[in-house]
């Protein structure tokens, strides 16, 4: 690869990453200033009831099986091979996942009374209200699962402009639309409703730039079926990943509640949160990666890759170094000052070793998109499963220990053995020299 093509693809996914950045924090910027709002509006006990829905429909987008991800895959490896493959991708993918959500959302629908009464344990007077939520959460599961597509294919084809112009209104309008409600005086059904009209003309939208921007592209019914065996193939592995990643990222805190006690977890919950919203930064990375390798051919392009993974590599320690040290060095301060000074006292600590689990896990993110690109999903889904063994009693062990201190060493050791078994098998599937990356000059600096 000359230099000149290196700086350029260099240069685009730098945009790109900075594009999937501001898609990620200025939804996060609007829910900060709008939240107060919406809570003062509903009172603890509905806005709660809200909180579960949101969260509800996002562990519900598991449906979408990996689907989107095979999208950004199929697409992006159709256009640079320049075939006309695009609508068919589209076409198959949307008609499952359509097939897929709707039948989630019967299923969800039926048991919305249940769900009210017996596994949240609503307030009485609210089981009315609860019940018909979950019916409209339910209704909301395939419009998501249809823009998750829909946004798919145009990061395969690297359009990051125009689907993050479209991502955050939408994303932000979610958070808008039940603020304005709310205050109104309308029910949360109302409220989600509403959110649902927004979400499916961003869809509408979304398609409209599709055909805008990709040549040839059609809105015709599947028909090429045999193409539903690789998307799932490939899909599948990064289904099982999303099933996997929450058990080990949230075990830690059932552990702590079950042995020291919800104010642990909330002790803990602070910190973890606050430090791991860096994660954006290679979540933009990332997202902006994937297409572009996935073009390019990874096991193919071995010399290209091995400049763009180190590149790409060093960029990202670049990052995240900083703000980790900060973290790591004034943990104390930065919690007494957001906080207040009974989670300084509680949770520095653990601040500081989960901001050295953060740098370790931000890391992993490459070779885990590079394995991605390569077709090989099934190489980190197959190494969260084995994680998971391990962490579990690990962590339960650990908590019971040392409480606060002993999950935060969990989860940073078990990132820690996450990163280490991805840097080693893209050192063996993908064409990458782990040497080049780590024993650079610029590297051994920032480790200094």
């Amino acid at each position: 690869m000359s230099n000149e093509i290196f700086r350029a693809l260099r240069s685009r996914v730098g945009r790109n990453a900075l594009l999937n950045l501001g898609g990620l924090a200025v939804p996060l910027v609007v829910a900060a200033i709008v939240l107060p709002t919406l809570t003062h509006a509903l009172g603890p006990a509905r806005f709660g009831l809200l909180g579960v829905s949101w969260a509800f429909l996002e562990y519900l987008t598991l449906f979408d099986v990996g689907l989107g991800k095979a999208t950004v895959r199929y697409v992006a490896d159709s256009i640079a091979r320049g075939t006309e493959d695009v609508s068919q991708i589209t076409s198959v993918s949307l008609s499952v996942q359509l097939i897929i959500g709707c039948c989630a959302a019967a299923i969800l629908s039926y048991f919305s009374g249940s769900l009210a009464q017996h596994v949240f344990r609503v307030d009485p007077g609210l089981i009315d209200e609860a019940s018909l939520l979950f019916v409209v959460v339910a209704v909301n599961l395939p419009v998501v699962l249809a823009l998750t597509t829909f946004r798919g294919v145009l990061e395969g084809a690297q359009h990051f402009t125009l689907s993050n112009a479209i991502k955050i209104p939408a994303s932000a309008g979610s958070i808008i639309i039940p603020a304005i409600l709310a205050r109104m005086g309308h029910s949360l059904p109302d409220m989600l409703m509403w959110v649902l009209a927004w979400r499916a003309l961003a869809s509408l939208v979304t398609l409209y730039a599709i055909r805008r921007v990709i040549p040839g592209f059609r809105v015709e019914p599947p028909r090429d079926w045999r193409r539903l065996r690789s998307l799932i193939s490939f899909g599948g592995w990064v289904a099982v990943s999303g099933v996997v990643s929450p058990m080990l990222v949230y075990f830690d805190r059932f552990a702590l509640g079950a042995r020291s006690g919800l104010t642990a977890v909330g002790y803990y919950t602070a910190p973890y949160e606050g430090i791991t919203r860096l994660l954006m930064i290679p979540n933009s990375l990332i997202s902006a990666l994937f297409p572009l390798l996935t073009g390019l051919g990874v096991v193919a392009a071995a010399g290209r890759i091995d400049r763009l993974f180190a590149s790409s590599m060093r960029a990202l320690l670049i990052m995240m170094s900083i703000p980790a040290a900060i973290a790591l060095f004034f943990a104390p301060v930065i919690l007494q000052v957001w906080m207040g000074p009974d989670y300084a006292a509680h949770g520095a600590m653990a601040l500081r070793i989960l901001s050295v689990g953060v740098l370790i896990n931000a890391i992993a993110h490459i070779p885990y998109t590079f394995l991605e690109a390569a077709g090989r999903p099934d190489v980190p889904a197959k190494f969260h499963m084995i994680e998971l063994v391990i962490h579990v009693p690990f962590a339960w062990y650990l908590v019971g220990r040392y409480g606060i201190t002993g999950a935060a060493v969990a989860w940073t050791a078990r990132v820690t053995l996450d990163t280490t078994l991805l840097l080693l098998a893209a050192n063996r599937i993908v064409p990458v020299s782990l040497r080049r990356v780590l024993w650079t000059r610029r590297v051994a600096e920032l480790a200094a």
